[in-house]
């Protein structure tokens, strides 16, 4: 049982990471293919099981691609509600994107907050360096945990 459960866990592992990448005709790449074809120079891999696993791979590849990103973190530089709450938003996103240019910003509104957030950082650490940096402009800021998009391959 152990080792199907490891065999799984390799395989959503792996389905995981070809989730993000797309093939010449935009459709997602099917893990087990790729992992039955034969190069020259390599071994070769041959996976058996039930069609039910491979549906379920699919389905998991499939999710994945829908929701792309990952948990990471962002820093919050404002929240507020009230009536001057979206404009005062607004005016935070522009002074922020100008000070900042490059560097991800989003607004969003949770009732009855309006919310600011910046970046899209994998760790708490990398975060943590940023957020230094903003303390001097924004010493009300801090770190949240979010769904945050994957970084640039560039």
């Amino acid at each position: 049982m152990r080792g199907i459960l490891s065999i799984l866990l390799v395989l959503f592992s792996a389905a995981a990471l070809f989730a993000q990448e797309l093939n010449g005709g935009n459709e997602i790449d099917n893990i087990i293919k790729r992992l039955h074809e034969s190069n020259p120079n390599q071994g070769k891999v041959v996976v058996k099981q039930d069609a039910q696993i491979a549906n379920l791979l699919d389905l998991h590849v499939l999710q994945n691609a829908k929701n792309p990103g990952m948990h990471g973190f962002r820093i919050r530089i404002f929240f507020e509600l009230g009536q001057n709450a979206r404009r005062n938003s607004e005016e935070s996103m522009r002074v922020f994107m100008e000070k900042y240019p490059g560097v991800k910003v989003y607004q969003s509104y949770d009732n009855p907050y309006w919310k600011i957030s910046v970046g899209d950082f994998r760790s708490r650490e990398s975060a943590q360096k940023f957020y230094q940096q903003l303390l001097v402009d924004y010493p009300k800021a801090f770190i949240i945990p979010d769904w945050v998009n994957f970084p640039s391959l560039e």
